[in-house]
């Protein structure tokens, strides 16, 4: 795969660029180190950081690399930063609060493992103050803007994060959420961002000034959704020192799946689609709703109720009280130094009881039972990421209203244990740019990475603030205990039995067509309908089939389920390769209709129901 030149002044910095180029020589760390300083300094006072790592040793840092030549580590010599929340060892911390800044002692898993994969540091980046907000203007470092319009806020609280990958000034960012913060920033910056699961990647790193442990999570802002799922691999994981790491995070497939042909996704119903009177992002989803039904999407509107109650618990009910464990103290000795809107948000965290807190947590536990069949019926739910967008005055004049509007479609996410994907998807006639977000049950995030991967290339956007194109990355290579199965019936993604290979973990792979060599049947007396395949002698055709990969566990168990007559063995394929695949008897297609001449099961299906 042969790209352009690199461009220091505006040569992209996604991962595979810039790997790419470091394994075949032809650029090196400290020319992109370089590059990024420079571009540092043309911004001048952009309120992007808090603490920057001085050129001069980040250059060290990327020497050293050089040093030792290329190794092949997943993020040797790629650049990143990291919200002021998380702690890097021998690094000031302050949560956006001077008063309070400490030198950490530790960096925590997630950290250290970027650091062993051979990553740069340049700096740590500004934020709302202890985490407390959505727009980035919460902070006494002054306040960040999206880097497309200096009059319009950059979205909190990870603000500086998000910035500094649009910027071109880091590959990935290391950001947080509890409410929205990795997510919001990614709209209004069109960048890509990562939020994964609570308890898939361990908090260890994150100071104990604000932090809400029982649902917040690492995030990453990436340039695009494969970089910011590698980023999310090599720092998932249980972690056994962190009280609220899950063990199961261990085992969780994070490699990116691609989506079906066919699939359902849901959108929030009726009047719960709100946008504020911004008609240009409304637009907007329509554009999104449509760019999904075009990949192959069934539109379900669902009902929006349970998400919206249960993002109203976040900020309304007793959450905040758990920041105050760690922050009445602070408030205490520092009270006239926290922003004003902060200290009025944390002098809530009074009015609540113990009664309230179990109130709410029995609450969200109905109003997640009440969202299960909704997972069900649909693949992810796509929703806009943030209604719209306020300039700096607009925050200024309502703070807390506006900011809460700002939360609908991202408060109840880790309330509720989802997973989401935030990602471009287009730009007003102003010139800002919006997102949407893919949400789907914790731990499918291989799932919702898959959606909205292909949906971030369908829109055909640039990276960032930059003209640079979506890399024409290749797909990413199966895990080894992944299996492959071609099916052509009833397991068609889709169809009826289509859950049978997604329940034990299936993702598809490709569509595919067999050999000359196969006749199709349709087969009377199955529920559901389903084909039988055969090798025929003479008078076959090309049958259309869906490969689809299964762990191995997930491989054994879906074969020996299969029922008589039908069986699996080798498929030939148009191509001259070879899959595992369905098969029927013989003596099973005496006497049923050959419906070879439609070519496949969903185009028989799609003629017989016309």
């Amino acid at each position: 795969m042969s790209k352009p030149d690199w461009s220091a002044a505006t040569g992209s910095l996604d991962l595979d660029t810039l790997t790419e180029a470091y394994a075949a020589g032809t650029l090196t760390p400290t020319i992109v180190i370089s590059a990024i300083y420079n571009r540092i300094a043309s911004r001048g006072d952009d309120h992007v950081w808090i603490h920057l790592i001085s050129r001069e040793d980040a250059l060290k840092a990327a020497a050293a690399l050089e040093a030792e030549g290329y190794d092949g580590r997943p993020l040797w010599g790629i650049p990143f930063s990291v919200k002021d929340c998380n702690d890097v060892i021998g690094l000031p911390t302050t949560n956006a609060l001077k008063e309070s800044a400490y030198v950490a002692t530790s960096s925590g898993q997630a950290i250290t493992r970027l650091f062993d994969a051979g990553a740069i540091l340049i700096g740590k980046t500004n934020m709302d103050q202890f985490g407390i907000g959505l727009v980035g203007m919460r902070t006494p470092y002054g306040a960040c803007s999206s880097v497309f319009d200096e009059r319009y806020i950059s979205g909190g609280s990870s603000s500086g994060s998000a910035v500094s990958v649009a910027a071109g000034l880091s590959s990935f960012s290391i950001a947080n959420d509890a409410a929205g913060s990795g997510r919001v920033p990614a709209g209004f910056n069109n960048i890509v961002g990562i939020k994964p699961t609570p308890g898939l990647v361990s908090n260890a790193c994150v100071s104990g000034g604000g932090c809400v442990k029982t649902i917040e999570t690492l995030a990453v802002f990436a340039l695009t959704v494969d970089d910011g799922m590698k980023v999310t691999e090599l720092i998932a994981g249980y972690d056994p020192t962190y009280p609220f790491s899950k063990p199961e995070a261990d085992a969780v497939k994070l490699t990116p799946a691609a989506p079906p042909p066919r699939f359902r996704f849901g959108i929030p119903n009726g009047a719960a689609l709100r946008f504020f009177g911004d008609t240009e992002a409304e637009r907007l989803f329509r554009e999104a709703v449509a760019r999904m039904q075009a990949l192959g999407g069934e539109v379900v509107e669902v009902d929006f109720t349970p998400f919206e109650e249960t993002q109203r618990i976040l900020y309304e009910g007793p959450w905040i009280c758990e920041r105050a464990l760690s922050l009445d103290a602070v408030l205490e000795e520092h009270r006239d130094a926290i922003h004003p809107v902060t200290r009025q948000i944390l002098s809530n965290s009074g009015k609540f009881t113990a009664l309230d807190t179990f109130a709410a947590i029995h609450r969200i536990a109905e109003l997640k039972r009440d969202t299960r069949p909704i997972w069900e019926d649909i693949a992810v739910l796509m929703v806009p990421t943030t209604p719209t967008i306020y300039t700096k005055d607009e925050i200024a004049g309502d703070p807390i209203a506006l900011n809460a509007r700002l939360g609908i479609y991202t408060n109840f996410v880790n309330l509720m244990g989802l997973c989401g994907i935030a990602v471009p998807n287009g730009f007003r006639d102003d010139g800002l740019p919006l997102g949407v977000t893919f949400l789907a049950p914790g731990f499918e995030e291989a799932k919702a990475a898959g959606i909205a991967a292909a949906f971030h290339r369908a829109t055909g956007l640039p990276l960032a603030m930059f003209d640079n194109p979506y890399p024409n990355t290749a797909a990413r290579p199966l895990d080894e205990d992944y299996r492959e199965i071609a099916v052509v019936g009833a397991h068609l993604s889709g169809m009826p039995l289509n859950h049978e290979l997604t329940t034990r973990g299936g993702v598809f792979r490709r569509t595919a067509k067999t050999s000359n060599a196969y006749r199709l049947y349709a087969l009377s007396g199955t529920a559901p309908p389903k084909p039988g395949l055969i090798r025929a002698r003479e008078g076959g055709g090309p049958i259309t089939v869906e490969i689809w990969a299964l762990p191995a566990a997930g491989f054994g168990d879906f074969i020996a389920r299969i029922p008589a007559p039908l069986g699996v063995g080798k498929l030939s394929l148009e191509d001259g390769t070879e899959v595992t695949g369905f098969l029927c008897e013989s003596t099973a297609i005496a006497g049923q209709p050959d419906i070879t001449v439609h070519g496949g099961w969903r185009a028989y299906r799609q003629s017989v129901a016309a």
